[in-house]
C-alpha cells in the first residue's frame, strides 16, 4: 500500500514537471493587439516586455508569476490557460498559447438557453452609446505691443514773438444783463519756452483798448475801455503721443492768466426836473461823461491738441485749443448819474484754432501763425534751440 502511494505521487510530480517544463506561451497586449514572445514557461526562465525584463517564478497549482528584475516587484499569480488577462508593470496583457504550446485552455462553458424566461423580471437595457464630443482648443490671440511713446525731445527752445492783432471776444454784462460784445483789443509782444515737454508763455500788452461794452439803454449811451495795458502768463505740459514720418501729434494741459488794466470811459444822459418861476416843471437832459479805472482778470485752462509736420528746414503746424473752465473777475463799476452799475465779464466762445507754419535759417528759426475762434492772434517771430 505504501508503495501504491509513493508511485502515484513520483508519478504525479513527474507529469507536472513535464507540463511546465515544456510549455510554450506568448503575450498580447490589449492596448495595440500586439503579440510578444514566444517564451517557455519554466522556472527562471527571463522574458522581456516593453524594454522591462522579469524572471519566470514556479508555477504553483496552474498558475504564474512574474518578477521585475529592475524593482524586484511581483505580478500575478495568473492562472496558466488561454486567454487568461493579467497586470504585469503598467500593461495589460492576455496569455496566448504558442504553436506546440501544452498550455492549458480554459473550458469554454457551453451555450445555454438564451431565451429569457418571461416570467423572471430582465434588467434594463443598457443605453447607447453617446459619441462625446472632443473639446475645441481655444486659440490664444497675442496681445498686441503697443507703441511706445515718442522719446521727449532735451532740446531748450526759446521763441520771441510780436502779435500786432491779440483779441480777445468777451460778452460783457451790465447790472447782470447782456450788454455788448465787444472784443478786447490788444497788440502784444512775448516770449515761449519749451524744455522737456513743459512750456512757459509771457506776453506785455502796451496797448489795450476795447469798445461796445455798452450797447445803449438806461440812459447809457456808450462804455469803452480806452488807454490800457495787460500781461498773461502760461504754463503746462504738452506730451507727443504719435511720431511718424515727419508727423508729430502733441497733446497736454495749459494753464492761462491774463489781466487787463484802463480807463472807463461811460457816455450818459441824464434826465434832471427843473421848475421855472411860473412853477412849471420842464425836463431838462443832460449829457455826461465819467471815468474810472477799471481792472479784467481772466483765469482759465486750456486742453492744447497739436499736430506739426517737420521737413529738413520747414514746417507746418495746427493746433485746436479747448477751454472748459474760465473765470472772469472784473474789478470797477460804470458811474451814472449818482450811482454806479456793476460790470461783468465772460468769453463768448471756449475754443481756438490755429495754424501756422516755421522756416530755419541756419540756427535761427521764424515762424508765423494765425489763431481763430475765441481769439484772434496774428504773431511773427523767430527762435533759437540751445
Amino acid at each position: 500500500m505504501l508503495f501504491k502511494s509513493i508511485a502515484v505521487c513520483a508519478a504525479l510530480l513527474l507529469l507536472s514537471s513535464t507540463l511546465f517544463a515544456g510549455e510554450v506561451f506568448s503575450f498580447q497586449n490589449l492596448r495595440d493587439s500586439t503579440l510578444q514572445g514566444p517564451y517557455r514557461l519554466r522556472k527562471g526562465e527571463r522574458i522581456s516586455l516593453n524594454g522591462t525584463t522579469y524572471e519566470v517564478l514556479t508555477p504553483s497549482a496552474g498558475r504564474v508569476s512574474f518578477k521585475s528584475l529592475s524593482n524586484g516587484v511581483v505580478y500575478g499569480p495568473i492562472q496558466a490557460v488561454d486567454g487568461r488577462i493579467g497586470v504585469i508593470g503598467n500593461a495589460s496583457y492576455c496569455l496566448r498559447e504558442a504553436a506546440g504550446n501544452a498550455v492549458a485552455t480554459a473550458p469554454r462553458p457551453q451555450a445555454a438557453n438564451t431565451r429569457p424566461d418571461p416570467f423572471v423580471p430582465q434588467p434594463p437595457a443598457m443605453p447607447a452609446m453617446i459619441d462625446v464630443p472632443e473639446p475645441q482648443t481655444q486659440t490664444l490671440v497675442k496681445p498686441k505691443d503697443l507703441r511706445p511713446l515718442p522719446e521727449s525731445p532735451s532740446v531748450f527752445r526759446v521763441l520771441g514773438w510780436l502779435a500786432p492783432i491779440d483779441n480777445t471776444s468777451v460778452d460783457w454784462k451790465i447790472d447782470s444783463s447782456k450788454s455788448g460784445d465787444g472784443a478786447i483789443e490788444r497788440t502784444s509782444i512775448g516770449g515761449d519756452a519749451e524744455w522737456n515737454n513743459w512750456i512757459a508763455s509771457f506776453s506785455l500788452s502796451p496797448i489795450v483798448k476795447c469798445g461796445e461794452i455798452a450797447s445803449g439803454g438806461s440812459g447809457v449811451t456808450g462804455v469803452s475801455l480806452e488807454d490800457g495795458t495787460g500781461w498773461s502768463l502760461a504754463g503746462g505740459y504738452k506730451r507727443a503721443f504719435l511720431s511718424e514720418g515727419g508727423w508729430t501729434a502733441r497733446a497736454g494741459l495749459r494753464g492761462l492768466i491774463r489781466q487787463d488794466s484802463g480807463d472807463l470811459s461811460v457816455q450818459s444822459v441824464i434826465l434832471r426836473d427843473e421848475t421855472d418861476t411860473n412853477g412849471v416843471v420842464n425836463v431838462k437832459s443832460e449829457h455826461h461823461t465819467q471815468s474810472s479805472s477799471i481792472t479784467v482778470r481772466e483765469l482759465s485752462l486750456w486742453i492744447d491738441i497739436d499736430l506739426e509736420y517737420a521737413a529738413d528746414n520747414w514746417g507746418a503746424y495746427a493746433g485746436v485749443y479747448i477751454q472748459p473752465v474760465s473765470a472772469y473777475n472784473v474789478s470797477g463799476s460804470i458811474h451814472y448819474g449818482d450811482g454806479s452799475l456793476s460790470l461783468d465779464a465772460e468769453r463768448a466762445t471756449p475754443i481756438d484754432i490755429m495754424v501756422g507754419g516755421w522756416y530755419y535759417f541756419d540756427v535761427w528759426r521764424v515762424f508765423a501763425d494765425l489763431t481763430v475762434g475765441a481769439d484772434i492772434r496774428f504773431r511773427l517771430g523767430c527762435g533759437y534751440d540751445f
